[in-house]
């Protein structure tokens, strides 16, 4: 039991290094420069964050984390795998057309001044809006399936009281903040499109399921009615 602990917060830890190398990746490369401090100041920051909020989940709700690493493709469908690989390129197109613009092309201004550092503030409440959603939610797993061998149920306390996705909410943050921070008005815009494209997939996909093998989904989609904004959308 101790050892599947330590080994949890081992993978957890290598995990966090890897994902923040990813976003490395993606901005620098696409840079050509590693002359970017706003780019290291922010995968540090989003290091320390990442790191401090794994170690609370750890800590109070292991399943959590457990969840969130547990990827079983042979119970993903077809279409959710696309759903997921378009997922997944949205944010990598949102995190690589800051440096794109401001490097190379500059079609647009850069944010300055307090309207830039409100950027960091809104990748913050993206952040804490991704860790209370895996707080509250211990199924959250990053395919779509029921998880009749962990007894999956609805939830629909605490943040999922508000929105029915409140993770997707917190990427739309994410990827608005990074690009305020960072990035051009153009950056910024451009990416946030390719990611409501993406969710707007995700979502589809995950609630018809949801809608067909979940017992009680219906009655809280007439419940809770906001899929990402609440009283909103």
């Amino acid at each position: 039991m101790i050892l599947e602990k330590n080994m949890l917060w081992i993978k957890t830890f290598f995990g966090i290094l890897f994902q923040t190398s990813l976003l490395g990746i993606f901005l620098y490369l696409p840079a050509l420069t590693l002359n970017w401090s706003d780019a290291f100041l922010f995968l540090s920051i989003h290091f320390l964050i990442t790191t401090l909020a794994s170690a609370y989940l750890l800590i109070i709700k292991p399943a959590s984390i457990e969840a969130r690493m547990n990827y079983n493709s042979e119970a993903q469908p077809k279409e959710d795998r696309l759903a997921t690989a378009l997922m997944l390129s949205a944010i990598i197109v949102g995190l690589s057309l800051a440096p794109i613009d401001i490097f190379h092309l500059n079609l647009s201004s850069s944010f300055e001044g307090i309207i830039k550092n409100i950027g960091l503030g809104v990748y913050t409440i993206g952040m804490l809006l991704v860790m209370a959603s895996m707080n509250a939610n211990e199924f959250a797993e990053t395919t779509v399936n029921i998880q009749e061998e962990r007894g999956q149920r609805v939830i629909d306390t605490g943040i999922y009281s508000m929105v029915r996705h409140p993770m997707y909410t917190g990427f739309i943050f994410f990827i608005a903040g990074v690009n305020i921070w960072l990035g051009t008005y153009l950056s910024l815009i451009l990416s946030l499109i390719f990611l409501a494209i993406a969710l707007r997939s995700r979502i589809i996909i995950e609630e018809k399921t949801l809608l067909n093998d979940l017992e009680g989904y219906e009655a809280y989609c007439k419940k809770v009615k906001a899929r990402l904004i609440p009283y909103l959308f």
